[in-house]
């Protein structure tokens, strides 16, 4: 059974990663999706890929493309939106999964200029996406937004990311954001979610965050029992929150 047959998913930052491993779970399931990120060549192999599983599981989706689209290019996002909106391709889901690591660095030594630049790809690509996203969603459409689980308050552990200060400040914004939007939006009928992902294998936490910090966040207490999960592990959970329909 195909259960987003028919369904429409736009998915930013989805060249790699958890955004690639979220399409591919779309695909699978019957889904088109809309792709989108700054750098061509790895949307148009994720295409590839993704096209593959289509013929696969013989549903009627289709893949498009947008490269050069930087979430935090208030223009790019708008741009794609119109170029959606005369083509009548209507969204049924969003994932605002777009992301940075932001300087690896501790707090003293933090620059304002790359705590802007993390804040805008985080949480200002996060609020103009879904704001422009509405654009082309109809009711019973979903919004999901992916922050993290350092920004998580929970009753024994109340650890933000440490040596990632941007990076854990504007994720925790992002569920604040995404729950102001779920008051906001419920009366158009549309359902806006976060959820918090742990530390995921990937190339930006191998390529960026260890090998700058590794040190650091092992003389963190507790760390050490906090392993980095697959991104399959991570795709697989975002689907089930989309509901039966």
């Amino acid at each position: 059974m195909l259960k987003f047959q028919g369904k429409v998913a736009l998915v930013t930052g989805s060249g790699t990663g958890i955004g690639k491993a979220i399409s591919k779970k779309f695909v699978e399931n019957g889904a088109s999706v809309i792709i989108l990120g700054r750098r061509k060549e790895p949307l148009e192999d994720a295409a590839i890929a993704l096209e593959e599983i289509i013929s696969k599981v013989q549903s009627n989706g289709f893949v498009k493309i947008f490269s050069g689209v930087d979430v935090s290019d208030e223009v790019a996002v708008n741009k794609m939106f119109d170029s959606l909106k005369e083509s009548n391709t209507n969204v049924d889901i969003v994932v605002n999964n777009a992301g940075v690591s932001g300087p690896v660095t501790c707090f003293a030594n933090s620059s304002l200029d790359e705590f802007k630049s993390t804040v805008a790809i985080h949480l200002t690509g996060t609020f103009w996406t879904s704001v422009q996203a509405l654009r082309v969603m109809k009711e019973g459409a979903k919004i999901i937004t992916i922050s993290t689980f350092f920004a998580e308050e929970r009753p024994l552990e109340q650890r933000p990311y440490r040596f990632r200060d941007p990076y854990t400040a504007s994720q925790g914004a992002k569920n604040r954001l995404a729950e102001a939007m779920s008051w906001e939006l419920a009366d158009k009928g549309i359902i806006s979610i976060a959820t918090n992902p742990g530390p995921v294998h990937s190339d930006r936490i191998y390529k960026t965050v260890y090998p700058k910090a590794a040190s650091e966040f092992m003389r963190v207490s507790g760390f050490e029992d906090l392993s980095p999960v697959e991104v399959e592990a991570v795709s697989k959970e975002i689907l089930p929150l989309l509901g039966e329909d």
